[in-house]
């Protein structure tokens, strides 16, 4: 928040010293407009330092203040500046392919594998200025849940919503750049990638990952590879939401295979990060990001006066009510 005429803060004390001084100096005729201290101090009516028409008395005067600070300071024009950015041109396509089968569910460091694979692909959609996310979930079978979009919100409601073995109880890695390849080369822009997140263990489908990033690479495609996972071997029970109400344990393969994203990541001329935090991860977006992007800077503004003025006014009422109870409370 800003103020757009901070120097009108300095009336605050200045209205409040005048206030007191002409309150102090009854000798040259001033009293403080509403108070009731004259009818206080002539009726002697407050007797005990807690009685009611005391409170009375010291709330409107704390009331009154607040009131006069409120109506300052929405004089001084706060509002919101917000930064935004308008891409002038479109930027690459590229494809998010998340792993949904079932050894995705296991924890590691209090949290599930899959939702660590969440919150790396939202950093990377974050940060890859105006280029154009697309999302592909896959297990035993590979589903395009969002063509490449400009439109990020749809692409975090669809990632927020994946959940695990929604695709089957495999891993058909192959399968899904498969899927990624067939959309990617009817692009019309030139640099397109596929960011492949996954714990690597492929036990299913056709097309094996190699071939497929070998298919990549002929049609100028990059794979980036993220491994997700631990080499701690065997069974493990998990967890899994079948609904957002229901949920299923079983025991799951803890199998973890980050040697065969490496070699599909170098196949796919990309990169190869294992369990990556958010300064490695950006080495991906840098690569996604298109050379030459053109942009507009433009602020947007929200006028914060009335949330400051309006309950300044009521306060003042108040106050005002207030004084008259307390007066006719000190004058009966």
């Amino acid at each position: 928040m800003i103020l757009k005429n901070p120097v009108l803060l300095l009336l605050i004390p200045v209205i409040v010293y005048i206030i007191w001084f002409s309150y102090k100096r009854k000798n040259r005729g001033g009293v403080i407009l509403f108070s009731p201290d004259k009818y206080y101090i002539e009726k002697n009516k407050v007797k005990q330092w807690f009685n009611k028409e005391h409170i009375l008395f010291n709330l409107t005067n704390y009331l009154f203040f607040t009131a006069l600070i409120l109506i300052v300071f929405s004089f001084s024009g706060p509002e919101i500046v917000k930064k935004d950015v308008k891409y002038l041109s479109a930027g690459n396509e590229y494809f998010i392919l998340l792993d949904v089968s079932p050894s995705m569910a296991i924890v590691e460091d209090g949290k599930t594998r899959l939702d660590k694979a969440k919150e790396i692909a939202e950093y990377i959609v974050l940060n890859s200025g105006n280029d154009y996310p697309g999302l592909i979930l896959f297990g035993s079978n590979a589903v395009v849940s969002l063509l490449p979009t400009p439109d990020r919100t749809s692409f975090f409601h669809r990632l927020t919503e994946a959940n695990v073995m929604a695709l089957g109880d495999a891993t058909a890695i192959g399968t899904a750049l498969g899927t990624a390849i067939y959309f990617l080369k009817e692009s019309k822009q030139k640099e397109n990638s596929i960011i492949l997140i996954s714990d690597g263990d492929e036990n299913y489908g056709a097309l094996s990952p190699l071939d497929a990033s070998l298919m990549a690479a002929r049609e100028g495609i990059r794979i980036n590879c993220i491994a997700i996972g631990s080499s701690m071997a065997g069974e493990r029970t998990v967890v899994i939401e079948t609904s957002r109400t229901d949920r299923v344990t079983g025991r799951v393969s803890g199998n973890y295979n980050p040697e065969m994203l490496r070699r599909v990541a170098e196949a796919g001329r990309g990169y190869f990060l294992e369990n990556p935090g958010k300064e490695t991860v950006g080495r991906v977006t840098a690569s996604l990001k298109t050379e030459k992007e053109e942009t507009e800077i433009f602020f947007t503004r929200k006028d914060l006066s009335g949330y400051f003025f309006i309950p300044g006014i009521f306060i003042l009422l108040i106050t005002m009510i207030l004084k008259i109870v307390v007066i006719k409370e000190l004058m009966s």
